[in-house]
């Protein structure tokens, strides 16, 4: 008995590239689920970074996709912004936990006082 030889189309191929791409599924969990090979997907996203799925797309639709991604550079460029005034806040509290956690000896309590000289 000769097993078919299924076919896809791009719209379904995109959509399960794109699941991969964006974490929201595992490859392995859609070749499970739609009983496809892992080795196929990996094809598919080959096929994807060289933007085999985006032949039929319209000037119309590449305006949009460019505008996206504008808005989500000018995101990453705020969140690594909003990144490092956090992680410098961090040291600079950390900074300060260590001047005042210091080990006082009995020299250093004497010269706070102003009695040993």
């Amino acid at each position: 008995m000769v097993r078919q030889r299924r076919s896809f189309d791009n719209d379904f191929k995109k959509q399960i590239v794109d699941s991969v791409v964006s974490g929201s599924a595992t490859q392995a969990e859609l070749a499970r689920e739609h009983r496809i090979s892992p080795v196929v997907i990996n094809r598919w996203k080959a096929e994807y970074r060289k933007g085999k799925f985006f032949e039929n797309v319209t000037s119309q639709d590449m305006a949009k996709l460019e505008l996206r991604i504008r808005d989500l550079e000018r995101l990453v460029g705020r969140l690594t912004l909003e990144n490092e005034i956090l992680k410098k806040i961090r040291d600079l509290d950390t900074r300060e936990k260590k001047d005042s956690s210091s080990i006082v000896t009995s020299r250093d309590w004497d010269q706070s006082k102003g009695g040993a000289r």
